[in-house]
């Protein structure tokens, strides 16, 4: 049976994927108080899955092995412990159930190890944390930052991986099971910055929820995102024009009826200051920010 690589949004990783044999090798009996609370959901049961090896320690994911095992055989590796050092998970280590095969019967996952080689030459392996097993919740914690230091952090749901778009069945793609994404980053342009925290509920939705708070603005700075997809860009540099008016940055527009002759006075935003310009250049920017989350090419001004 192949596996295939799985992506983090953090760069390419290929997972750690091993036979239900090569298990058999290298797992011992011994017992585990941890992993015999540990009660997998039906799903672990229909076939094929990824299940994680993890450190009940920590919850560290070290790798992720191929099973297809029933109840009746879960019941016989349950309590058992990989020997020290399988896939770099410093043992006695446990058994998670993590992800459904998709439809043609890959397995893939996540993990945290890492491969490198030392100023020797010498290759090895060590483990950053960035997938981790809550006991308590049964589910995933993935982590990962970008280049730019935006920080992701996901929940995955192991039995809602490889679900079609009504969560049933099941599909080619096992982040149906990410269930939230948070990012959270700092954006700056002319000199002014906004602190990001953006939500997706969902890996298909196609809207976000969150704040964004404009630094420079102060108490009153932060914008709340309800639904960024039908709100947009647009609707973020008009809340970000009102709390510029509110602070003071306005001016007199007067208008006249070329028929009537009546004039009309408005108050409108005073874009001739430089620090009004540097914040609508950075509302632009975020608003690119938001839609790259959701894979989205930024509509024009």
């Amino acid at each position: 049976m192949q596996s295939k690589n799985l992506v983090k949004s953090s760069g390419p990783m290929k997972a750690l994927v091993a036979s239900a044999l090569a298990l058999g090798l290298a797992f011992g009996s011994a017992q585990s108080s941890v992993a015999a609370e540990y009660v997998p959901p039906p799903e672990a049961f229909e076939g094929l899955g990824g299940w994680a090896v993890i450190d009940p320690r920590t919850g560290y994911v070290y790798g992720v092995i191929v099973g297809n095992w029933n109840e009746e055989v879960w019941q016989e590796v349950k309590n058992t412990r990989t020997i020290d050092g399988y896939m770099g998970c410093p043992g006695p280590c446990a058994l998670r159930f993590q992800t459904r095969a998709t439809a043609d019967g890959n397995v893939a996952g996540w993990h945290g190890t890492q491969y490198h080689v030392d100023e020797n030459g010498n290759p090895g392996y060590s483990n950053d944390g960035s997938v981790r097993f809550n006991e308590l919740t049964g589910t995933f914690e993935i982590n990962s930052q970008s280049g730019s230091g935006a920080t992701t952090q996901q929940t995955l749901v192991p039995s809602k991986t490889s679900r079609d778009v009504n969560g049933e069945g099941t599909s080619m793609d096992i982040h149906t099971g990410i269930v939230e994404t948070t990012t959270s980053a700092t954006i700056e342009a002319a000199g002014e910055s906004a602190a990001v925290r953006a939500i997706r509920r969902k890996s298909a939705d196609s809207t976000l929820e969150g704040t964004v708070r404009f630094n420079g603005l102060g108490p009153i700075g932060t914008v709340t995102i309800n639904d960024f997809d039908s709100l947009g860009a647009k609707s973020l540099e008009s809340s970000v024009i009102s709390i510029l008016m509110y602070q003071g940055f306005t001016r007199i527009e007067t208008v006249v009826n070329e028929e009537s002759g009546e004039e009309t006075s408005t108050q409108v935003l005073d874009n001739s200051s430089s620090f009004v310009n540097a914040i609508l250049q950075l509302s632009q920017e975020v608003g690119v920010f938001l839609d790259s989350l959701l894979g989205r090419v930024p509509k024009s001004p």
